[in-house]
Order: C-alpha cells, then structure tokens, then sequence
C-alpha cells in the first residue's frame, strides 16, 4: 500500500468518529437505491460510501437525489383577437444533489463532483453538525442527471482539515437509473 494511500484511509478513519452513520439497512455502498417516507410524501435516491475498518463496515458520506419544486408565473394568451392574457403558476420538479460528508472537512476547500473523472461542479456547503456531518448540496439540470445515467463512477473531492491533500470519495453509479426513475414517479 502506497504511502498516500494509507494516508487517506487514516485521515478518512480518524474523522469517522464524528460521523453518524445512516440507519437504513436498504442502502448499500454498491448501488443506488430508492427509500420514502412512510407516508410517501418525502423519497429520496441515495448510496453511501463506506470503509471495511476491523470487519466492520464504516459509513465514510452519503450521497442522495431529492426533488425540489419551483413554480414560475406565466402570461397564456386566452383570446387572440381581444389580445386577453391570463395568469398562470407552473410547477417545475428541480433536482438537487446532497452530498453529507464527515465533520473535519476544510470547509475552506469547496468540494468538487466528477462523474468518471470528469469535473461536473462545485458542491455547496449548508450546514455541519453531530448528526449529519457537512451536508453539501447542488442543484442540477437534465444534462447531468444524463452523465449520471450513463456514467459509471462519481466522486467528491474534498479536503481535510489539516491536510494539504484532498481526498476522493467514491460512489459506484449502478442502479441510478432505476433508483432516479422511481424518485420521479413519486
């Protein structure tokens, strides 16, 4: 094991302490999975990432789609010939990205996604606390949710405090398809 290598897992290690991890036993490290609220208003696209420390498997972040609404006001032309408008509200469904990472972070390094190593955006941060760690999010188009679709990796880049190297976090993107499908029915 490299020297860089074995410096990240303990980097990565040592701030697991301060992270909670998520209670769902349905969500997996390998693949993307779907989870509502019991009542069904509330569902989520999510995976974690996780690190095998003492055969115990250890929730390093979580990453997880919701679908956010925005509406718009819009003039409709009723009547042409008296040039009559009406005004209505749209709705539109916006798809946001969080990301939760470990508390430690260097929040002076802003987090930065990439699908197959491609650079998407930069993540940002809303809040960190005990129970969700840094908590990152992005709002996103359809063109990324497409790289999501037909890409096999993502990854967060991030800093630790106190480390000059950043770290990358992996997220194996099998099953988004399926799983965002369903978060869109919903």
């Amino acid at each position: 094991m490299t020297h860089s290598v074995f410096k990240n897992i303990f980097f990565i290690s040592s701030f697991l302490l301060y992270f909670t991890t998520y209670s769902l036993s349905e969500i997996t490290s390998k693949e993307w999975n779907t989870q509502c609220s019991e009542d069904k208003k509330t569902c989520i696209s999510i995976i974690v990432s996780e690190l095998k420390n003492k055969d115990k498997m250890q929730t390093i972040a979580t990453a997880y789609f919701q679908i956010g609404y925005t509406s718009q006001k819009k003039m409709n032309l009723i009547d042409e010939k008296d040039q009559t408008y009406k005004l209505s509200e749209e709705s539109k469904n916006i798809p946001v990205l969080f990301v939760k990472l470990p508390l430690n972070v260097d929040l002076r390094k802003i987090p930065l996604i990439a699908i197959d190593n491609k650079k998407i955006a930069n993540l940002n941060f809303t809040h960190c606390n005990q129970n969700d760690g840094c908590v990152t999010n992005l709002v996103v188009n359809n063109d990324v949710i497409d790289l999501f679709k037909k890409g096999k990796t993502m990854s967060v880049i991030t800093g630790i405090y106190g480390n000059a190297k950043n770290v990358k976090i992996e997220f194996p993107l099998k099953n988004f398809t399926k799983s965002y499908a369903k978060l869109i029915k919903e």
